[in-house]
């Protein structure tokens, strides 16, 4: 495949040999959601943000493929330097994807944040009635009317940007850690207090009979 073996390439120049890792142009979207103003700070993550540092300072270190500084964005909380990680953010990172994918890139995306769901906007496309969401940092509480999370990213959003950098020809290679593993814990052992990483339903003032 094209990411497992190096392919030679013969630039007719020069004679010149490339392996195909030297030929494609490596991008990367880190993005990390620690802080959420409008949700109380006991629903707040550290781990997402430090988790978009190291994984930056790992691809750009990376010494058999590495990316170069200016072609891995980096929207997360208070890091340096970055976007906060609001809705129009995220959307527009996604985008900028898109519109520099060239065939043959490789495109590293990764997600980091609360994954939580909410009513189906059409019902009769889910199964179970709900469709998946990423909150970005903005999100609010349930709107009654709409029966949606003010500013959150639906799974089909993040679908259509995905189809849409790989009709450009790039590989793309995309990482979520925004699951639903309620009772998961991390660093627990005697004397430690747990705490769970997700987020419940009526935090985001979605009622059990919804």
């Amino acid at each position: 495949g094209r990411l497992l073996a190096a392919t030679a390439l013969v630039c007719a120049a020069g004679g010149v040999m490339l392996s195909d890792a030297d030929a494609r142009t490596n991008r990367a979207l880190l993005v990390g959601v620690s802080e959420y103003p409008n949700l109380p700070k006991g629903d707040w993550l550290e781990g997402p943000a430090n988790d978009a540092v190291l994984v930056r300072d790992f691809l750009i270190a990376n010494p058999t493929s590495p990316f170069t500084a200016d072609n891995v964005t980096v929207i997360a909380s208070n890091v340096e330097g970055a976007e906060t990680p609001t809705r129009a953010a995220i959307l527009k990172g996604l985008a900028d994807l898109t519109a520099k994918a060239e065939d043959g890139d490789f495109i590293y995306i990764q997600f980091s944040g609360h994954g939580s769901q909410q009513p189906a906007a059409d019902p009769s496309t889910e199964i179970d009635g709900k469709d998946e969401i990423f909150l970005a940092a903005d999100i609010g509480k349930l709107d009654p009317v709409t029966k949606t999370i003010p500013n959150a990213i639906m799974d089909d959003e993040i679908g259509a940007a995905l189809d849409a950098i790989r009709a450009k020809g790039a590989f793309v290679w995309e990482i979520f850690e925004a699951c639903h593993s309620g009772t998961a814990t991390r660093a627990a052992g005697l004397g430690v207090e747990e705490k769970e990483r997700k987020i419940s339903p009526e935090s985001l003032g979605i009622t059990p009979e919804m």
